[in-house]
């Protein structure tokens, strides 16, 4: 009801913005919207074009993952040795406040957390400034809905593909800056940006191998790059003759299902949409890594999130407890009238002066104190369990069988508060007994607890409109004893 099934990724990084909308389809992702926006043909109204192109995402504008450029991000790496997460937390907390340039109140970073083959953890750390934050969010709600996800654009486009085993090198290809990405299967080890030109200039390939020059020197095992963004099949071929590299173009189409041919029907190459791509992952994913998303508005999101779980677990009480309160109000409303019957017969014998009550008007006065006891009215049981319970108990189902039992059913947080709940029953006085029938450990990775069974024993002969009350007589003499005559 309330799960992540759509969502939207906006690159809007370069000349030409990127919108796809994903949603959930099965384990993976399936396109259902993809659209080229040039913002010179907006006519210096870019927010308000691009709001009316994104009517045709539909719900999927209610949860949106945003670009940001490489250029303006720092990016940094770091072995952290084994240790539990907060205390890898703190690690890299002081890393990032010690290495990144910027103060404190200016700074926004995030880190994702990678194994490496010794045991270590290998941290990426990455930040930008505060200013480049606020005004990317600002933009996204005008446009959209509710920003969940900030990028840098190449790790997006880069999640966004299957990434190979081994050394690789990511090209995200844009018309001016073009960002590089060097890798260790999921482990980046390190990202710069070049202000090298639109891909299809001269000397684009030849400015992008000067810069892979340290990386291909000092890691022999290196033999492949990733073309992503502006590229065509001329760009691969120049870059692969500068570099004598094994040059791929990145293809989406492998993580992402198409099948309606969106991405065909456009212009370009599907790289180009990798980093839009991948963004709408990142919002639809629920343990994203790597957020430059400030942390207050995350953490609001989750509160969100619990509370909407909250709400439903309400609502699915009030539809299991609706059946047992409708059927007693049938029963407090005819026990009512009863009651209201025998009411008018007392009355009418007390306004009989000098006559002595007879065996119908003891009986119909026993009736009306029997019908008065809490014991005999369901509803009145139910609000001195609410009341009285202790916290962590909740109660699914509420049995009551007229003049025997109360039959409770539900869960609780521990074994602790369920020994207290019996305390509690055992001490209302319009119980007889109370008997823990059964308490079992549920085994789930989403919820805990202990589901419970306790049947609560009315006192006997309580209830005289049943008819099962025995009438006390007179105990027989005992055979041998004196009796007085």
């Amino acid at each position: 009801m309330f799960g992540y099934s759509e969502a939207l990724g906006i690159d809007c990084c370069d000349d030409l913005w990127r919108i796809v909308a994903l949603r959930s389809a099965g384990s993976g992702y399936e396109l259902a919207y993809a659209v080229a926006f040039s913002p010179r043909e907006a006519h210096g109204d870019e927010t308000a074009a691009l709001a009316q192109l994104l009517r045709g995402a539909g719900s999927a504008r209610g949860r949106v993952g945003g670009s940001l450029p490489a250029a303006k991000c720092a990016f940094k790496t770091a072995s952290l040795p084994p240790g539990r997460p907060a205390e890898l937390a703190q690690i890299v907390r002081f890393e990032a406040e010690n290495q990144f340039p910027l103060p404190l109140q200016d700074l926004v970073w995030g880190y994702s957390l990678a194994p490496e083959p010794s045991g270590r953890q290998h941290a990426l750390i990455v930040g930008t400034r505060r200013t480049l934050i606020d005004e990317r969010l600002a933009f996204l709600r005008q446009v959209a809905s509710t920003p969940v996800a900030l990028l840098p654009a190449p790790l997006a486009a880069a999640n966004a593909i299957g990434k190979p085993a081994g050394m690789f090198v990511t090209v995200l290809a844009g018309s001016e800056w073009s960002d590089l990405c060097l890798f260790d299967g999921e482990r980046l080890l390190g990202c710069r940006s070049v202000l090298a030109g639109h891909p299809e200039s001269e000397g684009w390939a030849d400015r992008i191998t000067r810069e892979l020059r340290p990386w291909l020197i000092s890691n022999e095992e290196l033999h492949q790059i990733i073309l992503l963004g502006n590229v065509t099949e001329d760009t691969r071929e120049a870059l692969r003759q500068t570099t004598r590299l094994t040059v791929t173009e990145g293809d989406p189409r492998t993580t992402v299902r198409d099948p309606h041919g969106l991405l065909a029907e456009l212009e370009g190459s599907p790289a180009a949409f990798a980093t839009a791509i991948g963004l709408a992952q990142a919002a639809l994913s629920r343990r994203q890594a790597l957020n430059l998303l400030p942390r207050q508005i995350q953490e609001a999101s989750q509160q969100q999130r619990k509370l909407a779980w909250t709400s439903v677990g309400l609502f699915a009480a009030i539809l299991l407890l609706a059946p047992l309160a409708i059927t007693g109000q049938n029963t407090l409303q005819t026990r009512q009238s009863e009651l209201a019957k025998v009411q008018k017969l007392v009355h009418q014998a007390r306004q009989t002066k000098g006559t002595v009550p007879g065996p119908m008007m003891l009986a119909a006065q026993q009736t009306v104190e029997s019908l008065q006891k809490s014991e005999s009215r369901p509803l009145e049981i139910l609000r001195a369990l609410s009341a009285e319970l202790p916290a962590g108990i909740n109660l699914t189902n509420f049995s009551y069988e007229r003049g025997k039992a109360v039959v409770l059913q539900g869960r609780a947080d521990s074994n602790l508060v369920l020994a207290n709940a019996m305390t509690v029953i055992n001490r209302q006085a319009i119980f007889a007994s109370a008997i823990l029938n059964y308490s079992n450990l549920v085994k789930s990775a989403t919820e805990h607890g202990y589901d419970f069974q306790i049947t609560c024993t009315l006192p006997p002969g309580s209830d005289l409109t049943l008819g099962s009350a025995k009438v006390q007589r007179p105990a027989a003499p005992q055979k041998g004893a004196a009796t007085n005559e």
